[in-house]
């Protein structure tokens, strides 16, 4: 680029684990050019007003604060192109986006919402184990596994929807074996697929990789983009097979997921062309 286009690269002042994509990314963008500057979406000493884009990537404790960083999202967008687009933010903020898939036909992990004051039911999921977490949440933020019986579950259910919704399913047996797949998707087309095992409140993310994306993966985690695939440059599909062997969504990560740049050089030079193409249209 003959000219280095300033951009921001959102974080947040402390982050809650080590960020993989950063060295990589940062270094990538020097490279191409790019005036970048990694910054916390929480700094207030960050002039939000000056017309720089912003590219959201480790903001990961949005959860705990998510009104203030969706009037941030709104802030920084009115005076700059933000990636991904603060509509695209605003929707996917919310994990009952999985009910919105399922309306669509796309297969996801089955999903009852507690609303705000309610409380676990016996009625609310049948299976040997279950998963609760909030409806908003980044990483392992609050997430737990319990037998449906056990009075904890009860009790964190009722602990988490004192602020919020809560999203309470079976637990998938098959994130053990074949383990979560993370479809990665950069600037129209799926790049790569990661391996992360079962992860709850307090433990490190563990991932191996890169797979081959099978067939089906590729078609649920492209029907479950579908509606977006025009206007974000990255996504992120995290998938596990049923107990027949059939791939269902388990999140839509549309806001800041580990793109896992160092499995994939290509998606990483992807992301460099589909940035530097927006921010010339811009």
């Amino acid at each position: 680029m003959s000219d280095a286009v300033k951009v921001r690269i959102a974080t947040c002042l402390t982050l809650p684990e080590v960020d993989v994509d950063e060295v990589p990314l940062m270094d990538a963008l020097a490279r191409a050019g790019f005036d970048a500057k990694l910054v916390g979406w929480d700094d207030p000493a960050v002039d939000w007003n000056e017309p720089v884009p912003t590219v959201l990537r480790s903001t990961w404790n949005y959860a705990q604060q998510h009104e203030a960083f969706l009037a941030w999202i709104d802030r920084v967008s009115r005076v700059a192109p933000l990636l991904n687009p603060p509509d695209v933010v605003h929707a996917n903020v919310h994990k009952r986006y999985l009910v919105e898939l399922a309306s669509r036909a796309v297969p996801v992990v089955p999903t009852t919402i507690v609303e705000q004051g309610g409380q676990l039911a016996a009625s609310h999921v049948a299976a040997p184990r279950i998963v609760v977490k909030p409806e908003v949440g980044a990483g392992s933020f609050e997430t737990r596994t319990f037998a449906p019986d056990d009075p904890e579950a009860a009790r964190h259910v009722a602990k988490l929807a004192r602020t919020g919704a809560v999203l309470v399913q079976p637990y998938v047996d098959s994130v053990e074996t074949y383990g979560e797949r993370s479809i990665v998707w950069i600037d129209g087309e799926l790049t790569h697929a990661i391996r992360k095992t079962p992860r709850f409140a307090g433990d490190a993310e563990r991932i191996d990789g890169p797979f081959p994306i099978a067939d089906d993966e590729a078609a649920v985690a492209l029907a479950a983009l579908a509606p977006y695939t025009d206007r974000i440059l990255y996504g992120r599909v995290d998938l596990a097979r049923d107990d027949a062997g059939r791939p269902m969504v388990m999140e839509l990560e549309l806001i800041e997921p580990s793109l896992f740049f160092l499995k994939s050089a290509r998606a990483l030079d992807r992301f460099l062309a589909g940035l530097s193409r927006r921010l010339a249209a811009r």
